[in-house]
């Protein structure tokens, strides 16, 4: 009796396993006839994304990580990762797989959704924005599914911060993440150099190679250098490893020639020094600016002869090398032509997917082929796409962000979460001022993940604090 019983669960292990081998086999020729020889990774793919399902943890560590690391079309290094932004279908999925994984685990440990209650209201008015610009877009001609495709990138804002915020995670797991996070600022960093130093980097001021020119690496790498920065002044006592890494982020970051990230993080620096320090302290801080602004004046007045290209980009922060530059004065008459538009539609915008047109004043640069859906400054893009309720909810946004950092900041009795509460409250400040010159927020959809996560990273911890002082 135990030889049939024996053999009867033999044949059940062999059919599972005979059904698993052919629904594999199934898999694997579908993905090859669609993607060739590299359809061959799709049983693999199937397999991890069914483990990580299991892990909401790993799987918004995994996709997160993945959508950093990978850089897109303006990274020379690693030019195949820029293949994950080809369609925005991918991105799309890994996003999902997030918030499924992190609904799943709700169900099973039967516990509530938490929503920061500072975020309630910004991410309801973006919902409701969402839908005015579908239907404004759709009114003007333009097709119900194409406009719903559109608006996938804002997607992100609602539903990442609260995935992350419903994560079940300790005291350990949080500061292990917050470090983790550091750790691959500064991996980040060192390939960036490693991009310079070899040639691969984008070119600009005069051939001059730079470091990263996208949102997302210079984003994450900014935070982190506040975050030690912040460590530091406050004398909480951060570890060698990280005190060792954070010149690699300032170099890395200088180089990267994005004049908006250099004046967000001298802002964020002034803004930590200002929270972080004593009152004594914080009297230096008027001298500090003043010596400041009269070096960006020095800067922007002295014609200098040397070939540096970061004391060339630094002089072209002036106003009258604004008026020179062609790509400057392209923003500036991009901005009049937008507002222009909008000054006709002030309530419902332009709507998902309609062209602004260049009818009030020319451009100095004919960009061909773009269709006119951007402009470089992110509260007239979410006013012009979403109307009046976008321009709100864009604000509302920035606000209930800062509003919870700064939660974290005065309430958590962890060290990095201090310190992370305070970078991120200290560069919401500096990534207002430089979306004033590019839209990243809802619009760039590397940035958009990095910076969903990071609220609702946010809001967990608030969530945290607020639960143990109850």
């Amino acid at each position: 009796m135990v030889g049939s019983r024996l053999r009867s669960l033999d044949g059940r292990e062999i059919l599972i396993a005979g059904v698993a081998a052919g629904a594999t086999g199934l898999v694997a020729f579908t993905a090859m006839h669609k993607l060739g020889s590299a359809g061959l990774l799709a049983p693999l793919a199937v397999v991890l994304v069914i483990v990580l399902l299991s892990k909401p943890l790993a799987m918004t560590v995994f996709v997160v990580g993945l959508t950093v690391v990978c850089e897109g079309p303006y990274f020379g290094l690693f030019t195949f990762t820029a293949s994950l932004y080809t369609h925005p279908t991918v991105l799309n999925v890994l996003v999902a797989l997030v918030v499924a994984s992190v609904g799943i685990d709700l169900i099973r440990s039967r516990r509530a959704v938490r929503l920061p209650a500072v975020l309630a209201l910004p991410l309801g008015i973006l919902a409701l924005a969402m839908l005015a610009g579908i239907a404004t877009g759709h009114a003007a001609g333009v097709g119900l599914s194409t406009t719903v495709h559109k608006e996938n990138v804002l997607a992100y804002l609602l539903f990442l911060p609260l995935a992350v915020a419903n994560l079940d995670l300790d005291r350990r797991q949080v500061s292990l993440l917050l470090q983790g996070a550091y750790a691959l600022a500064v991996f980040k960093a060192i390939l960036g150099l490693i991009e310079l130093g070899s040639g691969h980097g984008l070119s600009i001021e005069r051939g001059a190679p730079l470091t990263y020119y996208e949102a997302t690496s210079n984003w994450l790498i900014m935070i982190a250098l506040l975050g030690i920065f912040t460590a530091v002044v406050a004398r909480m006592r951060p570890p060698r490893w990280m005190l060792i890494g954070s010149p690699l982020l300032l170099a890395c970051l200088i180089l990267s020639y994005r004049r908006s990230f250099w004046i967000a993080t001298v802002l964020g620096l002034l803004l930590v020094v200002l929270l972080a320090l004593s009152p004594v302290g914080r009297r230096m801080l008027v001298p500090v600016g003043l010596l400041v602004a009269a070096a960006i004046w020095l800067l922007g007045s002295v014609n200098f002869q040397a070939q540096s290209p970061i004391l060339r980009r630094a002089t072209s922060l002036a106003p009258s090398s604004l008026t020179a530059n062609l790509e400057d004065r392209y923003r500036l008459d991009e901005r009049a032509n937008v507002l222009n538009a909008i000054g006709e539609h002030p309530i419902t915008g332009l709507g998902i997917q309609v062209p602004w047109a260049a009818t009030f004043r020319g451009l100095p640069v004919d960009h061909k082929g773009e269709p006119r859906q951007y402009v470089h400054f992110a509260a007239l893009w979410y006013w012009m796409k979403l109307g009046i309720l976008g321009l709100v909810a864009y604000l509302m946004l920035l606000i209930g962000a800062a509003a919870l950092a700064w939660r974290v900041w005065r309430r958590s009795h962890e060290p990095f979460g201090r310190a992370f509460g305070l970078a991120s409250l200290c560069g919401l400040a500096g990534l207002a001022v430089a979306e004033t010159t590019a839209s990243f927020t809802g619009v760039d959809a590397r940035f958009t993940v990095l910076f969903g996560a990071q609220l609702g990273l946010l809001g967990l911890i608030a969530g945290r604090v607020t639960s143990s002082d109850d």
